[in-house]
């Protein structure tokens, strides 16, 4: 892997901002950043997001806000790395940069809400309910609006979102991505390799093998760019895979606690409820409206 961390938009000459559609075999699946706020609609396709601190199943239907320089990558499930014509994965995705609304103009009495929106758009913003809705069908339209249109259907967007208590933050108040280029070889490697393992024991020699580092190192260096330790980081990958599971198939609870990469049900359901506030038979409950 030896594209940079931060990441160029390219932006036509006539607009000041991007609306690209995404449509490919799998999502973009490196850990980067950029400086551009980005506003993502998932048309079609499921995996994981990984948003700042912030693990969760990606899903289709998903409209994201991503403050600029927040850290973020969406890994498609496994099976679209099978080769299946019938799999892909489509988004909308719109690119802009903070100044692009002007800092006068979002000072404005009437625009401090939208002020206030990008500033939470720092931590990543999940949008939801019938403000989802509404917001989808502005993003589809503004990618064939023209001049002026364009701009407007975003004020448009933003003020709907900005307006509304339908929101959920995704990542920890406290994260700052604090890496640097020379780190994206490494984090790279460690998501990817957990990502591939996290069904089965991983020691702490293992993954700190896979970036050439003693455990001890390992540890406090993983622990410096990302936040949280690595073991909090495998239980919410496992956790997050164990949801898929209750929310896709029938499985038998053990069955979802073993192919999640948990050793025995006592530990899934406590890990389990630890991190959703459910345990594994009430998400499904939930989920299935029951």
């Amino acid at each position: 892997m030896n594209n940079a961390l931060l990441h160029t938009v390219p932006v036509a000459p006539e607009h000041s901002f991007s609306v690209q559609a995404f449509i490919g075999p799998a999502f973009y699946n490196q850990w980067h950043y950029h400086k551009e706020i980005e506003l993502a609609y998932i048309v079609e396709g499921t995996g994981t997001r990984f948003i700042g601190d912030s693990i969760e199943n990606l899903n289709e239907g998903d409209l994201l806000l991503i403050g600029a320089n927040m850290p973020h990558m969406f890994r498609s499930d496994d099976k679209y790395y099978e080769n299946k014509p019938e799999l892909i994965a489509e988004a909308i995705i719109v690119h802009f940069l903070p100044e692009t609304l002007g800092a006068s103009f979002l000072n404005l009495p009437e625009n401090k809400a939208i002020g206030q929106l990008l500033k939470k758009a720092a931590h990543g913003i999940l949008v939801q309910g019938n403000t989802r809705t509404a917001a989808i069908e502005l993003i589809r339209s503004m990618r064939y609006a023209r001049n002026g249109e364009r701009i407007i259907k975003l004020l448009q967007v933003l003020h709907l979102i900005a307006e509304s208590q339908e929101m959920k933050l995704l990542s920890n108040k406290a994260f700052q991505h604090a890496f640097n280029k020379s780190d994206e070889n490494r984090l790279n490697r460690v998501y990817h390799y957990t990502l591939n393992n996290f069904s089965r024991p991983i020691t702490l020699q293992e993954i700190a093998d896979v970036i050439y580092m003693c455990p001890h190192s390992f540890c406090r260096y993983f622990k410096s760019r990302t936040k949280k330790r690595y073991s909090q980081f495998l239980l919410e990958i496992r956790v997050s895979h164990a949801c898929k599971l209750l929310m896709e198939t029938d499985y038998s609870m053990y069955v979802v606690c073993h192919e999640s990469g948990f050793n025995n049900l006592s530990n899934f359901n406590r890990h389990f409820k630890l991190i959703t506030g459910k345990t594994p038979l009430e998400y499904k409950k939930g989920f299935q409206g029951v």
